[in-house]
């Protein structure tokens, strides 16, 4: 079962392969698409999540499901059509902007505060997590979850309950730039650099260095997703 930041992704894809399709025309108001089995093959993903990305298509308006006879696109102008596919690609976009934007304001000075309060056991803390992520990327394991703990044991350390609080509350929403992030083993590298550096500044208890150093994390994270999409 994919989660809901995979789902989100898997749905920006399969939008932007069809209006790419619209847009070529291969693909027009009222054609048919192929069998659900045959799109999840093109597409690399499960029929499971195919279906549901399919469900939320039709929702959108976008795609049209008849009983009996499969999934057409939408009986609409092929102008309105590619224009309405390319708008909720520009929504998931504009949404990991907003997202960023948030983690930029919120982050740097959070790792800021935890540099002039961390604890003994906080930075052992975050030496266990740091040799898990190595470990994990050495055996090609996805590092989503230890990444997130990374930057929620940075939190704690500032001994803040209200932004411990605040962080949990939003792992969902910060979760989906993290996993657009870390999709290949160089880019989970990237990630792996950047927070030796900020941690190197929570040990010194450098307050600056670790503010820029989680600032130029989240640019270098902001650049690889959005030259990843560009590239799509």
């Amino acid at each position: 079962m994919s989660t809901p930041q995979q789902q989100k992704r898997i749905y920006e894809e399969i939008t932007l392969r069809l209006q790419e399709l619209v847009e070529a025309d291969d693909l027009k108001p009222g054609d048919r698409l192929p069998p659900e089995r045959s799109l999840a093959a093109l597409f690399g993903v499960s029929r499971n999540s195919m279906r549901e990305a399919i469900k939320s298509l039709e929702q959108a308006g976008l795609l049209e499901s008849r009983p009996g006879a499969g999934t057409f696109i939408s009986a609409a102008s092929q102008t309105e059509l590619a224009r309405q596919l390319g708008e909720a690609f520009a929504r998931e976009r504009h949404r990991l902007e907003d997202i960023f934007e948030l983690r930029l304001l919120l982050e740097p000075q959070i790792a800021r505060l935890a540099a002039q309060r961390v604890s003994p056991g906080i930075l052992e803390r975050l030496d266990d997590l740091m040799q898990a992520y190595e470990d994990a990327m050495m055996r090609g394991e996805a590092v989503l979850e230890i990444d997130q703990n990374l930057h929620d044991t940075i939190a704690a350390a500032t001994g803040n309950h209200a932004i411990v609080r605040l962080m949990e509350q939003m792992h969902d929403m910060l979760s989906e730039s993290r996993d657009e992030a870390l999709q290949s083993p160089e880019r989970s590298r990237k990630a792996l650099e950047d927070h030796r550096k900020i941690l190197s500044a929570l040990r010194l208890r450098d307050a600056g260095g670790a503010c820029a150093a989680m600032t130029e994390h989240l640019e270098h994270t902001k650049e690889i997703v959005f030259t990843s999409k560009k590239g799509a």
